[in-house]
């Protein structure tokens, strides 16, 4: 049985149609699969370059971290109470910018990591001008005080005064007494 080259070209033809489209089914299966690993790997790639440069910065996070730390008061840890002194800190401030502290009371102390804060609940009143100069000057002294609430209300018609109620959180460190001097 002889071939003829019409039929030759019919088998290749056959076989190459075949081939193309068990070639594209396959592909085409495959194509969405291919195309949620492209979206992943680019998202993972972004996620690298964003914790590249996280870590690159986390000298001058630890730099700014440390510049913070070092302007925290240190206390005692034996020391019982440190609200005293804190209270007494904030009512000079008070003094100085004529916002009388009605009543103060402190919150119990808590330790988040190595670092303390202590809620101081004040009672206050005085006119708008010194309470906005108390508020400034408390901002001054960075982390070391956050006022977290605050409420002002009139003391009455045409007084000229305010009153309110304002929460100050108050972050400091404690250390052992050899470890402080250093």
């Amino acid at each position: 049985m002889k071939i003829s080259q019409r039929e030759i070209i019919l088998g290749v033809c056959t076989l190459a149609a075949v081939l193309g489209g068990s070639t594209w089914y396959m592909v085409d299966s495959k194509v969405d699969v291919w195309k949620s690993k492209a979206t992943e790997i680019e998202k993972l790639q972004q996620q690298y370059s964003l914790h590249q440069k996280a870590i690159k910065m986390q000298e001058s996070w630890l730099g700014e971290l440390n510049a913070l730390q070092s302007k925290l008061p240190v206390f005692d840890t034996k020391k019982r109470s440190v609200s005293p002194e804190l209270m007494k800190t904030i009512k000079t401030i008070s003094n100085k910018h004529r916002v009388d502290i009605l009543k103060n009371s402190p919150y119990p102390e808590k330790k988040i990591g190595y670092l303390y804060e202590l809620g101081i609940n004040i009672t206050w009143q005085g006119t708008l001008n010194s309470m906005v100069n108390f508020l400034a000057e408390i901002q001054q002294h960075g982390v070391r005080y956050d006022v977290r609430t605050l409420t002002v209300t009139p003391v009455g018609k045409n007084t000229g005064k305010l009153k309110g109620n304002m929460v100050i959180q108050c972050a400091y460190l404690r250390k052992p007494a050899a470890a402080k001097k250093k």
